[in-house]
């Protein structure tokens, strides 16, 4: 693991020196008070790169490239990271959220956790996002893999809870929303199952036509992002 720790840092430090790599870690933080922070965000703050550390939780950023003094924010301070770099898979600049992911425990079925997460799609009554975990692996979990997950954030929802897409279909609907635990695990059965199944393979953002549909069912829409 040591080994591991010193191949990282050398990647890190390697990388934010890295002139040609500087715009892509150009970033717009906005902060729990409204404040907008401009700079670089130094590279290796992903769930690859968290071995001794909570994935997705915190990250460092300086004022220039070259600026040896960075700045540690967390997910509890922040709103969002912008990034500034437009690319083919992101025109509008890649988009990562400070958001309460919900995580079900033996204390409580609705426990959060605050994590930054990244968006993937912005539908009209739902959002989804993706971000990666270490999950325990091989033999008696004794290895580590990465793990990418997906979750939905209900545009109507006060609180902005996103939801791995398992918790859909759990009980934690039942009183936010209620009937669509049974919708969601209608989705998949009768006529159109196997067309619904097709889709979801092709599409991690299937869901968001699932809501939709859910919504339709219930006989309105949303309007609240």
């Amino acid at each position: 693991m040591l080994t591991m720790a010193i191949v990282f840092g050398t990647i890190i430090r390697t990388e934010a020196k890295d002139p040609e790599e500087a715009e892509s870690n150009h970033v717009i933080i906005t902060l729990k008070s409204g404040e907008k922070v401009e700079g670089y965000v130094l590279r290796g703050w992903h769930a690859e790169y968290s071995v001794f550390k909570k994935e997705n939780f915190s990250f460092k950023v300086t004022q220039t490239p070259d600026d040896k003094e960075p700045i540690e924010y967390t997910a509890e301070e922040v709103v969002s990271i912008d990034y500034v770099e437009k690319t083919e898979n992101h025109p509008d600049g890649l988009r990562w959220e400070s958001r309460p992911i919900a995580r079900p425990n033996f204390n409580s079925r609705y426990n959060t956790i605050q994590r930054l997460v990244c968006v993937n799609k912005v539908g009209e009554n739902a959002t989804t996002y993706w971000w990666k975990i270490w999950v325990a692996s091989g033999v008696n979990g004794m290895s580590r893999s990465l793990q990418t997950n997906y979750g939905i954030r209900f545009h109507n929802d006060p609180e902005g809870i996103v939801y791995p897409y398992m918790l859909v279909n759990s009980v934690l609907m039942k009183d936010k929303y209620p009937g669509l635990q049974k919708f969601c695990k209608n989705w998949f059965k009768g006529p159109e199952g196997k067309v619904h199944e097709r889709e979801a393979d092709e599409n991690d953002s299937w869901i968001l036509d699932m809501y939709d549909a859910y919504l339709a069912e219930q006989g309105g829409g949303q309007s609240a992002r």
